[in-house]
Parts: structure tokens; C-alpha cells; sequence
């Protein structure tokens, strides 16, 4: 997976380039009447979309969900996660009296004990008001593992009956959908403006991370800037007929912003779980990935660097990501959190220890991931906070360190470089899959990138040279 060596795509919001120079337009080649989840296609300003699954069979039959009676005004609808909390006690909390919370856990006691429980999982609750009597309740593990438990005539019957609870037979569907954009000045809403949904999932993914992986290590250029483009193929998995999330991205193929640039292709491979070049080759750079996906390095780590306006040496002990505020900010391998608070010239930071005694730092975020506290122990890409502005910082940006005892290193130096191949026994299947995504590539309008920006560098970027300080 990603490394912090391939310094292959850098920023969710790319910083707008030195000088003057021209708006990206936008790009409006629309191949389908409407956008795969909803989101409407304008031509006046969307980037290419299509769904290219199969004709639909037609509306897919909704089933009763509790969140179906939030417009009731004479039910009351709560939701809330299970958390760490014993069953009864999170209804107790969500305030359901002792016997209507057993009238719940006795109708369960047949399809699924609610006793075992994850903190996550997530439960509904339809009750009267007033009177606080429960008319449906429903308990959620997954997207697809959801059970449910309805009054005895709850479509129109009398009220006062037994629950009757069941699993639900939900109807998932997976399709397969187009892009294709030209990078603007933030990259996320040139994905946006493209009609696919930017948004993380409940596990920090999004078809930014998933684009991430996809060129991760493939495409050795420094960043993408505004005028690169891109097409891609991508499965979206519905429920209920409703857009849900991105499984995954099949085939991608990326332009760098200069001209006569050669396109590089990577394809999914379920067998092998990566994405290889089309003669089956995947890079691999270990475990440690890049804090924000897409980055842009502004400053690069320099321990005899001339401080810009100081104007003395001041070792950079560092890297400077540019990204726009509120971007996220994933956690660059598993570990514990030290340190989540001020962190004095680095503002709001972040320290986690990893194995190996290294210690990773971010700085200068706006805000940190919901919950996240000191003795936690988080996982590689895990979210931990936003970008900002807080501390000595110029400009709103990542500052990220690593530290080996009491010894800065360069975080790029962290790398475990080598090659993996698709595995002999499924390389028919992946030049099969491999043929046909090409084909899907191809059929994809490619928008033109603006002359203007393809005779443009990239500039050093407005990065602060913030020290973190050593304790």
C-alpha cells in the first residue's frame, strides 16, 4: 500500500499556482441522463459521469425503515450507537422505561440476542409521544445486517400488540460508473463537480482515499496540479435503490498538467487486493502512508535550512503538506496517541507512538477527529484531525515529523521499496478484467485541459517553516 516515499499525488486542495493565470473551466460532457446517486447533472457545470452498469430492472420495492416515521408527529424517533454500554442500559438512556425496553429485548430473543454488541452498532427507536410507547424498533451491525421488530399491526392495526422482530432482506446492489475532470484549484471539488460523492464512509474511506491507493506508487510525479486529469471506473454500491458508497475504484488513468504527458493506468485486483500496472506490477512501500492523501509537499525536511523570513539557519524538521482548512488528516501508520492538544508553535497537534520507537506529529490543525484523546490507540489512515491554522503557521497547512528517540528524521525516508505481482494463478482473470476496464477508459470523454496551466510549474507553495520544538 502507500508509502510515504511515493510523494505521488499531494493534495486534497492543490494551491493554486504561482502568478496569474487562468480558471480551470468547467468541463460538461455528460454521457448519462442522471448521476448514478442522485447527485443531478448540469452541464453548466458538471465533469463527466455515467452509469455503466446494466438497465436498471426498474424501482427496487423500498422496505419499512424506522426512519421512515420521523415525520410523524405523533412518533418520536432516536437514534443512537450501542457505545460501550450494556444493551439496557443505552435504551434506558434513550429513554425507554424498564418494560418497554423488555418488551424490545423479548421480542429479540429469538432472531438475535442484543446482548453481544459492538460499540458501533447502531439502533432506532419509534416510540409515541407522549407516552414514550415503542411502535418499531431496529438494530444495525452493518449497511446490510439490520434487524427489525414492528408492533402487532403497525401498517394500520390496532396499537398495544407484541413486537414481532425479524432480520431484514435488504436489496444491495454494486454498479459500475464513469468519470472523468480536469484538476481545478481543490482537488476534492473537482471530484465533486464531477457528480461523485467526496464524502468518507463510516471507515474514513472516500473515492479520494480509494483514488490514493489507485496511483499510489504507479505515477512518479511529485503532485497533481490544477490541469492534470483524469478518467476512471469506479463500483458503487446501493441500497435500496439509494447511493451508499464506493467499493471500490476498478481502472483509473491520470495525466500530469504538462503537455504530451504519457496517462498511467492501474487496475483492481480482487485476487490480490491492489492495484497493478497493466503488466500485473504493484509497488510496495511497506506500512506507512501518507497523512493526506494527494498532498502536495511545500516544504520539503531540511536540518540546514535558510529560514525564509528569519533569514538564518533553522533546520526544518519536517514536511509541509499544502492542503485548504478542514481537510483531513489520517494518522500515517498504527500506533497510541501521546499527545492530542496544544502543542504550543505547532498548535493543535497530534503525537503518535508507533513501534520501533518512532513518533509521528501533526501540527497546526483546526480540529481534532471527534473523541480522539491521549491513550488511544489508532490504526494506519484512521482519521485524527483537520488542517488549520493554529500556532505559528502562516498559512493554513500540515506540518508532519517523525522522531527516532530523540532524533528527527525525514518522514519520506521511511520506506520498505519492492515490487509485488499479481499471483500466477489469477493473471488470466486480471488481463481479462484488465481488457475490459481499458475498454471503459476509452469510452470515456477526456476533457481538455486549459493550454495555460500545462505551461505552468508548480510553485514552492505558501508552507510554514514551523519547527516542531524539541521537548
Amino acid at each position: 500500500m502507500g508509502a510515504l516515499s511515493a510523494v505521488a499525488f499531494y493534495t486534497l486542495v492543490v494551491v493554486p499556482l504561482s502568478g496569474p493565470r487562468a480558471s480551470v473551466p468547467s468541463i460538461a460532457v455528460v454521457t448519462s441522463a442522471s448521476a448514478p446517486h442522485g447527485i443531478p447533472l448540469d452541464a453548466s457545470d458538471a465533469g463527466v459521469v455515467a452509469d455503466a452498469g446494466e438497465e436498471d430492472a426498474g424501482p427496487v420495492e423500498h422496505q419499512f425503515r424506522v426512519a421512515d416515521l420521523k415525520d410523524d408527529p405523533s412518533i418520536d424517533v432516536v437514534t443512537a450507537e450501542v457505545g460501550h454500554r450494556a444493551m439496557s442500559t443505552a435504551l434506558a438512556a434513550s429513554g425507554l422505561s424498564h418494560a418497554e425496553a423488555g418488551r424490545i429485548i423479548k421480542a429479540f430473543a429469538s432472531v438475535r440476542s442484543l446482548g453481544v454488541s459492538q460499540p458501533k452498532d447502531s439502533f432506532s427507536i419509534a416510540k409515541t409521544k407522549p407516552g414514550g410507547h415503542v411502535v418499531a424498533f431496529e438494530y444495525q451491525s452493518s449497511l446490510t445486517d439490520v434487524w427489525q421488530a414492528r408492533e402487532n399491526g403497525a401498517d394500520g392495526g390496532a396499537q398495544g400488540g407484541e413486537l414481532e422482530a425479524k432480520k431484514l432482506d435488504l436489496v444491495f446492489e454494486k454498479k459500475r460508473v464513469t468519470a472523468s475532470f480536469v484538476v481545478g484549484d481543490d482537488l476534492r471539488a473537482s471530484i465533486a463537480k464531477a457528480g461523485l460523492d467526496t464524502s468518507p464512509d463510516k471507515s474514513g474511506d472516500s473515492i479520494v482515499t480509494m483514488l490514493d491507493d489507485a496511483l499510489d506508487g504507479h505515477a512518479e510525479i511529485a503532485e497533481i496540479r490544477p490541469g492534470a486529469r483524469l478518467r476512471l471506473v469506479a463500483t458503487e454500491e446501493r441500497l435500496e435503490g439509494k447511493f451508499v458508497r464506493y467499493g471500490e475504484v476498478d481502472a483509473v488513468e491520470y495525466f500530469a498538467a504538462v503537455r504530451n504527458a504519457t496517462p498511467v493506468r492501474t487496475y483492481w485486483s480482487p485476487a490480490a487486493h491492489g492495484h497493478f500496472d497493466a503488466k500485473g506490477r504493484q509497488p510496495v512501500h511497506g506500512g506507512w502512508r501518507m497523512p493526506i492523501p494527494f498532498a502536495r509537499i511545500s516544504s520539503r525536511f531540511n536540518p540546514h535550512r535558510m529560514h525564509p523570513t528569519l533569514h538564518v539557519v533553522m533546520p526544518h524538521n519536517g514536511v509541509d503538506f499544502a492542503a485548504s482548512p478542514g481537510t483531513p488528516i489520517y494518522s500515517t501508520a498504527a500506533g497510541n496517541v501521546i499527545v492530542a492538544g496544544d502543542g504550543g508553535p505547532c498548535g493543535n497537534m497530534v503525537k503518535i507512538e508507533h513501534s520501533n520507537g518512532l513518533v509521528s506529529a501533526y501540527c497546526h490543525m483546526s480540529r481534532f477527529a471527534a473523541g480522539l484523546h491521549a491513550g488511544e490507540h489508532v490504526e494506519a489512515r484512521q482519521l485524527i484531525g483537520y488542517v488549520g491554522q493554529t500556532g505559528r503557521a502562516t498559512g493554513p497547512h500540515l506540518h508532519f515529523a517523525i522522531k527516532r528517540g530523540d532524533q528527527f528524521i525525514d518522514p519520506l525516508s521511511l520506506k520498505l521499496d519492492g515490487v509485488r505481482l499479481v499471483p500466477i494463478a489469477n493473471r488470466d482473470d486480471f488481463e481479462a478484467a484488465r481488457k475490459d476496464l481499458d475498454a471503459a477508459l476509452d469510452a470515456i470523454p477526456l476533457p481538455a485541459a486549459p493550454d495555460s496551466l500545462l505551461a505552468q510549474d508548480a510553485d514552492a507553495g505558501a508552507g510554514d517553516d514551523t519547527i516542531l520544538e524539541t521537548e
